[in-house]
């Protein structure tokens, strides 16, 4: 199956459920009320309705200094609030994507919040077992990949005789890692496709089947991921360009902004909604 075409199945299988994206948008909206409501409450506490509250900007470093003094003793569980918080999200990533892929690759069904709910729940704990799985093939690729590299070109980078050398490895560098970070986000993701479509209760059977499928046609696979990942790069660089042109102050700044970065969310959502999609679509094609 072309490449091309499975990403147009896919945009169009995405575009076909603007149900799903609603609840993955509403889901995110509360989950980063949630987390956001305890500093909220602090800002208010600490600014109430003075001047400075009236007139703070959007990162104002001095108050921000001033904050971390004063409650210096709460640091520490501001720390642990934020680490759970980040863990709590990688589990609710986990729960969502099932229904994602589940109301993705049923055409026919119809989407409503139980049967959305209905996929997460079918799905989690299989899921959950190919996340555990995938958590040391992150380190790997985010730590000893570059550690690796930073070894073998030290070296070069010691010898340069201009900055345009180190900054040429650095960027080398994170560029390799991020490759290696997409080669694992690509196979999880396959094996996730894999125990929706076979409807496999083995999260090692699925991964293995993705290796293998992946084993046959390792090129098509990885480029249709990172097209993907280039047009949603793309995107992101005309919100921000867009963002770059509003006024940077008054209450229609607020509200645009506002309003932009919901935007955003949205189009982050309909992204990942996109790979998934196109990658059922292409897993389908190899198959039947």
């Amino acid at each position: 199956m072309s490449v091309f075409s499975s990403i147009g199945g896919g945009v169009a299988a995405a575009s076909r459920k603007p149900r799903v994206l609603l609840i993955l948008y509403l889901m995110n909206l509360i989950f980063a009320l949630l987390v956001a409501g305890p500093f909220y409450a602090l800002a208010k506490a600490d600014l109430g309705h003075s001047l400075l509250g009236r007139n703070l900007q959007a990162l104002d470093f001095v108050w921000l200094g001033e904050l971390v003094y004063r409650y210096q003793n709460v640091a520490p569980a501001v720390a642990a609030w934020l680490m759970g918080s980040v863990l709590l999200y990688a589990v609710l990533s986990v729960f969502l994507s099932g229904g994602t892929i589940g109301r993705l690759l049923d055409t026919e069904g119809r989407t409503t919040a139980q049967t959305f709910f209905s996929d997460c729940g079918r799905y989690f704990w299989r899921f959950l077992r190919l996340f555990l799985l995938a958590l040391p093939c992150y380190v790997l690729a985010l730590g000893a990949v570059p550690a690796a590299l930073s070894a073998l070109l030290g070296p070069l980078i010691e010898n340069a005789r201009t900055a345009w050398t180190p900054f040429a490895v650095s960027l080398g560098r994170t560029a390799l890692a991020l490759l290696a970070l997409s080669l694992v986000h690509m196979v999880f993701d396959y094996a996730r496709v894999r125990i929706v479509a076979e409807a496999d209760r083995s999260a090692l059977r699925a991964l293995g089947a993705a290796l293998a499928f992946l084993g046959r046609r390792f090129f098509r696979g990885w480029g249709l991921y990172l097209l993907i990942a280039m047009g949603f790069l793309a995107g992101t660089g005309i919100a921000a360009a867009l963002a770059g042109v509003l006024p940077d102050e008054g209450l229609s700044f607020a509200a645009v902004s506002i309003a932009g970065m919901q935007l955003f969310i949205l189009f982050r959502l309909w992204a990942r909604m996109v790979f998934f999609a196109a990658q059922a679509d292409y897993y389908k094609g190899g198959h039947y």
